[in-house]
Order: C-alpha cells, then sequence, then structure tokens
C-alpha cells in the first residue's frame, strides 16, 4: 500500500515537472519587445554572459545578410535575432562576457528609461565615461534607438587637472544645452561626484526621490544627471545609472510605445554622435561637427559599437564599471 501510494506521487511530480513553464530569456525583436518577468530574466541574462563560447566567436554567427537602414538600434536588434546568445565583447574588468541578448537587453532598457522620463529624439545627453565602460557602450546603442545626441567629454583631463575639469564640465553643458549627464562617481583616485557638485550645486540640495523635477537655473536645459554608483549617499540629486533601466514587457512593446507617443521615427540620418572643439587644455570651446546613425556605423567612430554590429568579437581592457 505504502509503496503504491509512493509511486502515485513520485509519478504526479514528475508530471507536474514536464508540464511546468520554462525559464525564458528576454526574446528581442527589431520593435523591441523585453520581458515580463524582469527579476528572473535579468539574472539568467548575466548568467549566460558569464559563460564563455565553445570554439571561436567569430565563427558562431550566422553569415546571412541582414537588412538594416544604417541604424545602430536597429541592426543590433535584428542581430539579436539571429544571434542572442553569441558572446560580442569581453571586458577585462571582473572578466565579464556579454552576449548579444545582454547587449540587445540592456540597451533597450535605458532607451525606455530614458524616453519615459520625458526625452525625445533630438535631445542631448553629455557622457562623463571611459570609453572602457561597458555603461558606455549601452549608453550609445540607447542614444541610438531613443533618437538622443550623444556628446562625449573626457574624463581623463580630472586625473591631471581637476579644476580644469571642472571648466569643461561647466562649458559642455553650457554648450551643448544639455538636457541630460551621464557620470561615473568615482575611478582612478578621481570623485566624479564631487566635482560635478562643484559646477552644479543643486546636486547637493535637491532629492530625486521626491518626484520634483531637477532644476538649475546655470544649466536651464540639463533635466536629469545619471551616475554609475550604487548608493545615494550624498547623492540625492541624481539618480543612480541602473535604475533608468526599464526593461520592457511580452505584453506590449514598450520601446516602440514610447517613439510612437511623439510620433518619433528613428532614421539613418538622424544625428546620433555630436563632437566638441576643445582648446589645447582640453576644454570645450565650441560644438562641433555632428555625426548620424549611418556616419557613426561607416566610418567606425564608437569602436566596441561598431565592432559588435560588424559581428566581431571584441575585448576592452581596463578597470570599468559593471551594472
Amino acid at each position: 500500500m505504502l509503496r503504491s501510494l509512493a509511486c502515485a506521487a513520485l509519478k504526479r511530480r514528475l508530471t507536474l515537472a514536464v508540464s511546468a513553464p520554462q525559464l525564458q530569456l528576454p526574446r528581442s525583436s527589431s520593435s523591441g519587445s523585453g520581458s515580463s518577468s524582469h527579476h528572473l530574466t535579468a539574472p539568467a541574462t548575466r548568467f549566460l554572459s558569464t559563460v564563455p563560447s565553445l570554439g571561436s566567436p567569430k565563427k558562431s554567427f550566422n553569415t546571412q545578410p541582414l537588412e538594416t537602414e544604417g541604424i545602430g538600434g536597429n541592426l543590433l536588434a535584428a542581430l539579436n535575432d539571429e544571434n542572442p546568445h553569441v558572446n560580442v565583447v569581453r571586458y577585462e574588468h571582473k572578466d565579464r562576457l556579454w552576449t548579444m541578448n545582454r547587449v540587445q537587453y540592456w540597451s533597450e532598457a535605458l532607451a525606455i528609461g530614458l524616453l519615459d522620463y520625458g526625452l525625445k529624439a533630438g535631445d542631448r545627453v553629455v557622457s562623463w565615461l571611459p570609453e572602457r565602460f561597458s555603461e558606455q557602450m549601452v549608453l550609445q546603442f540607447a542614444c541610438s534607438k531613443a533618437g538622443l545626441i550623444l556628446y562625449e567629454l573626457d574624463p581623463s583631463l580630472a586625473i591631471k587637472d581637476p579644476e580644469a575639469a571642472k571648466v569643461a564640465l561647466r562649458k559642455a553643458l553650457t554648450i551643448t544645452k544639455a538636457n541630460v549627464l551621464v557620470s561615473q562617481e568615482a575611478g582612478d583616485d578621481v570623485n566624479y561626484v564631487r566635482l560635478a557638485h562643484a559646477v552644479i550645486p543643486e546636486l547637493e540640495i535637491q532629492d530625486m526621490g521626491n518626484g520634483i523635477p531637477f532644476l538649475t537655473p546655470r544649466f536651464p536645459h540639463l533635466r536629469i544627471c545619471i551616475q554609475t554608483g550604487f548608493d545615494d549617499e550624498e547623492k540625492h540629486g541624481w539618480f543612480r545609472y541602473h535604475h533608468m533601466l526599464t526593461p520592457g514587457s511580452d505584453d506590449w512593446d514598450s520601446y516602440q510605445e514610447q517613439l510612437d507617443e511623439t510620433g518619433t521615427v528613428i532614421t539613418a540620418d538622424m544625428p546620433l554622435k555630436g563632437t566638441l572643439e576643445v582648446d589645447a587644455q582640453g576644454i570645450p570651446t565650441a560644438v562641433g561637427k555632428s555625426f548620424s546613425n549611418k556616419d557613426v556605423l561607416e566610418q567606425n567612430l564608437w569602436p566596441t559599437y561598431c565592432k559588435i554590429l560588424q559581428k566581431e568579437f571584441h575585448e576592452v581592457e581596463g578597470v570599468g564599471v559593471v551594472f
């Protein structure tokens, strides 16, 4: 009798195990759908991104031609549809491997977060991040997806001359009329948040947790400041980078919905990369030439970004932040 009951219970468990839903990784298409279970899919994506590919990463891509309009964000989504789990870039810091799926998932999540905050195509972002940061790569793809113009301010000036770096930041925010500032918290023995506070003192007195829009009369166009740190201590005027990541859902296309609300259509000719003219000291003096989505791809202006889209496995050296 007991043996029969045990067999029956075991049979029920096996039946439940077979019929149980399986964990799904976030799937993305060229229209940008995300995942409906962020707390499940994000860790799964992180796990897979640390597993090396079997064989050469370069040979694991399909060779079929992809239809693209010269837009990095759209091309990334198309590549992800074909080969979501291929390794595309390795960051030496913490030995982190990124799959195509992970790049697409987080860049779309950042694009949704920025658009959801109220930004629109043509708005300007000043990045104070080094090229070696994975956060910079994700930001580049997010700007392509959202139609934002990304200006890059060299953070290495702060290592040599912190006072000059403050002047450079002030000038960059002024001449670009930046709507967004993205900065690392600290690195290379430099506290970038403190330098930014000297330029934008309102960051020390405002608390974004209150839901009140950020306001500074010094830079009236500036609407949001984002830092890569993981705490809010003495940084209440900032948003954390990883808090801006807003994954989509399988139930609706959150990314495309944000674009549709403003009637935005991302094209290859839309400006993506802005440049700054600087003097001998490295301080911006004027806004330089702008490059479109198509220009960035054709001229290989962003190394990691372009290597991923060219289907070439890429390694990035140096210490950086990994969210």
